[in-house]
């Protein structure tokens, strides 16, 4: 999400970092506690931008229903796309973004569909869409290697492409039920568990604590998760959990074992299936890819 203006305070700083800039896109890191003075509205949006988050909050672009913006998902905005963002999660908005430039944007929206490549307002006809445990886990291995230096400028600018394109065409073709066909109201209870299973995604709470919470019965709430989303709830909070492991488990002398503990797995194994399954490799593997620094080409 990267700032056009940004007021100095010294005690904040700017929230965003570019990692890497050419003439057609830029990529970089957003990290904003909830305490940054400007954590409502960093924008506006300066590119065409696909954002990842590592993070759950609630993001509303103009004119269109609030959605939780969390790893399960990519965030998309237009270039100066005015939003709010709201606090889910204590640790704030944390996310690794790609900026492209318009012609860029509207030459892989247009080989996706050339009508809303032709929107003068666009060309990003959505403000999100799901992301698959792939893609995620190749973002942030490219933005491991980015950081680190370990790729070259021909292969980043080729991994780029590929990156947002993934993105974009999942989210503009559907890579899963589309939420904005079900009812309001059902989307709304939708979006409102979302937010209180990613607010915490370790929690042992019950589908019924979660739905008494939220006024519906369990039932309903289960049937309409599945429907608008395409997971159970369990299925949801697992996604979450192999996909917040990956925050943990690139760290120094960090215990797996321990690890698959402390994020609400019965067992190592359960861990490691869970993580494999969803990420198609285990924790260690996937560990191993992002401590891999080969040195750059080109």
């Amino acid at each position: 999400m990267i700032i056009l203006v940004t007021s100095a305070i010294p005690l904040f700083g700017n929230p965003d970092r570019v990692i890497h800039t050419t003439h057609d896109f830029r990529i970089g890191t957003f990290r904003c506690p909830v305490d940054h003075p400007e954590f409502r509205t960093a924008g506006p949006i300066e590119g065409y931008t696909v954002v990842f988050p590592r993070s759950a909050v609630w993001i509303q672009h103009a004119d269109r229903p609030a959605f939780v913006a969390d790893p399960g998902v990519v965030t998309i905005y237009n270039r100066s796309q005015p939003y709010t963002r709201k606090a889910l999660a204590a640790e704030g908005d944390r996310s690794d973004w790609l900026s492209l430039s318009r012609e860029l944007a509207v030459s892989i929206v247009a080989a996706i569909d050339p009508a809303a490549a032709a929107n003068p307002e666009g060309p990003f006809p959505m403000a999100f869409g799901p992301s698959s445990s792939e893609l995620y886990f190749q973002q942030r291995l490219l933005f491991s290697r980015a950081i680190r230096g370990s790729i070259g400028a021909f292969e980043l600018e080729q991994e780029v492409l590929l990156l947002a394109g993934s993105a974009l065409e999942r989210a503009m073709l559907g890579g899963g039920p589309a939420r904005a066909r079900r009812s309001g109201a059902m989307r709304d209870l939708v979006e409102a568990a979302r937010a209180e299973i990613a607010r915490d995604p370790f929690s042992r709470r019950t589908i019924r604590e979660i739905a008494a919470g939220l006024g519906a019965s369990p039932f309903h709430l289960c049937r309409a998760f599945r429907r608008l989303t395409g997971l159970t709830l369990h299925h949801y909070q697992l996604e979450l959990r192999a996909r917040l492991a990956l925050e943990h488990i690139d760290g120094p002398g960090r215990d797996l074992s321990r690890l698959a503990q402390d994020l609400g797995f019965s067992s190592h194994s359960h861990f490691s299936a869970a993580f494999r399954r969803r990420m198609g490799r285990t924790p260690s593997r996937a560990r191993a890819q992002l401590r891999l620094v080969p040195r750059a080409i080109g």
